[in-house]
């Protein structure tokens, strides 16, 4: 599975470019981490690759097929999007929502049977989240919750997954939690895009970083290669050390440039 951004440019007023000439291929296995500070184009590059939004130019191919021609249903085949919480008008059981993540290969007067069933059955089954099956998904945690997103979009059948900043209303230990859990899908083959402010949880979980600033690829590497004190206090504007302990990336904040 592969995902390829080319020239992809896209304005709100028809003035100013938030999304400026992005060009970016992605392979099914990577753990891809978008920063960048406020306003810099994470979220309308996803909802640009969502089809939410109609670039002004470019195009978005996955695996060689043009990926914005494609019906919506054909692409939610091939792309699911995690948001950071789901706050649903109705108050829905576990595995009703995931179901939910079925439909899109069912035809439009269908309802979900028995495959559809196992299938939703076999994302709670790999999140750990059978014994929650018929609890409402309001009556969970925060991260239990982003489970339950996670299994939607596995049962959705979708290979490329969009997160988008999964971690910001966790507690620290389900912010691990859910990091892990995307590593692993990675490791399975997915392909994970995150969109986070969390500069060392993107250093130490991803293998491969892209940097956005004023709607531009601003820097494109692993964390290796990105991990400097003087590169990063440019991004951010600020004086960052960033040091290595125990083989962990602790980035610590000195005084605003």
């Amino acid at each position: 599975m592969t995902l390829d951004i080319r020239s992809l440019t896209f304005s709100y007023d028809g003035k100013r470019n938030v999304l400026d000439d992005i060009s970016l291929s992605f392979e099914e296995g990577q753990f891809v981490v978008l920063l960048g500070r406020n306003g810099a184009g994470k979220t309308t590059l996803f909802r640009n690759l969502l089809g939410l939004l109609k670039a002004d130019g470019g195009s978005v191919h996955v695996d060689g097929r043009d990926f914005l021609s494609m019906s919506v249903r054909e692409r939610a085949g091939y792309m699911a999007y995690i948001p950071q919480e789901s706050h649903p008008g109705f108050s829905y059981s576990v595995i009703t929502s995931v179901l939910m993540g079925t439909t899109s290969s069912l035809s439009t007067l269908s309802c979900p049977g028995k495959k559809e069933m196992d299938r939703a059955y076999a994302a709670l089954e790999r999140f750990g989240l059978v014994p929650f099956a018929h609890r409402m998904v309001d009556s969970l945690s925060g991260g239990e919750r982003q489970l339950v997103l996670c299994a939607r979009a596995i049962a959705q059948g979708s290979r490329i997954l969009l997160f988008d900043e999964p971690t910001s209303s966790l507690d620290w230990a389900n912010q691990i939690r859910t990091l892990d859990t995307i590593r692993s899908l990675t490791r399975e083959g997915y392909l994970a895009i995150v969109s986070t402010h969390n500069l060392e949880q993107a250093l130490n979980w991803a293998t491969r970083l892209v940097l956005l600033k004023g709607g531009r690829v601003h820097a494109d590497g692993t964390s290796s290669e990105l991990a400097c004190s003087c590169f990063l206090s440019s991004f951010y504007d600020m004086d960052i050390r960033v040091e290595k302990l125990e083989g962990h990336y602790v980035c610590i904040p000195q005084e605003t440039v």
